[in-house]
């Protein structure tokens, strides 16, 4: 079976044992999803020797009503005392974030001077993909400016969620159909309030003004078949950042969800390489 297949993960943070890195990573999922969306490349970078924490988001593993009662500064500080912590036990930490955690990552690699890698996987930076309907881009502004409305309308995801990957389009479909509702299963939530877009939205805002602070190396990495989000997102990340030290890889074969689709090995692969570059492998202190 593969890894792809075997995404069950309790809804609590996940940590990953303590190996003998000396540099720490932290890994991001996206918002409305969960550890499980990081695990292949968890365990790829458990595998090169490096200690890996997969915190969850604050808000997330639980219902929509847990989710709604967060807000972005929220989710950017459960993480960051998950870097901070790790910082006082690693040499240095790399953050990467898959889509919109590729913006708290971001976050992370402006605030914190421990942080020496930064990685930006499937990038929501606002620019969608083909899989985003004319009536919800022209729907979105208004219901986003009613409070009334932006607490209750929600936009709910249909096949193929962000992946190529038939059989694991067909485990979410079953998951959703059991999961009285759509509240919360191990793959996440299949429905986004438009309050939360919110959230994200201002997000996304607050990483375009710090963007060209962030100096550490920074790898993108982005599907030309992403069919939420734009590769567009890469390049116009790029042209944000104030590195000298950056890059983009755009891959093909697979969709959003990068790190659980087809090209998933490839993805840990790349971001296995990028990391061995910044610092070879050396003990930390037990």
């Amino acid at each position: 079976m593969s890894d792809s297949a075997q995404l069950e993960l309790p809804p609590v943070a996940e940590q990953i044992t303590r190996s003998e890195a000396g540099i720490g990573i932290v890994l991001i999922h996206g918002i409305t999803g969960t550890p499980a969306e990081m695990r292949p490349l968890a365990r790829h970078l458990k595998r090169l020797g490096y200690r890996v924490e997969v915190p969850l988001v604050l808000g997330h593993g639980a219902g929509y009503r847990e989710l709604l009662a967060t807000t972005w500064q929220d989710w950017l500080r459960g993480v960051r005392e998950v870097v901070q912590q790790l910082a006082t036990e690693c040499s240095g930490v790399v953050v990467v974030g898959l889509s919109a955690g590729g913006l708290l990552a971001a976050l992370i690699a402006d605030e914190c001077p421990e942080v020496v890698g930064l990685g930006l996987l499937a990038l929501h930076l606002g620019i969608g993909g083909s899989h985003i309907t004319r009536l919800a881009r022209w729907t979105y502004p208004l219901i986003a400016n009613t409070p009334i409305l932006r607490r209750h309308w929600y936009f709910v995801e249909s096949p193929p969620y962000g992946l190529k990957d038939e059989r694991l389009q067909q485990r979410i479909t079953a998951a959703i159909a059991a999961s009285h509702r759509g509240e919360t299963t191990q793959f996440g939530l299949f429905r986004t309030y438009v309050d939360t877009l919110r959230q994200m939205d201002a997000l996304e805002a607050q990483v375009r003004r710090i963007a060209p602070r962030i100096q550490c190396p920074t790898l993108m990495l982005h599907s030309v078949e992403d069919t939420l989000l734009s590769f567009r997102n890469a390049t116009a990340m790029y042209g944000l950042l104030g590195s000298l030290d950056k890059s983009i890889r755009l891959i093909a074969g697979c969709d959003h969800v990068i790190t659980v689709d087809l090209r998933k090995e490839d993805v840990a692969r790349d971001v296995g390489a990028f990391i061995m570059r910044l610092s070879p492998l050396s003990p930390v202190p037990q």
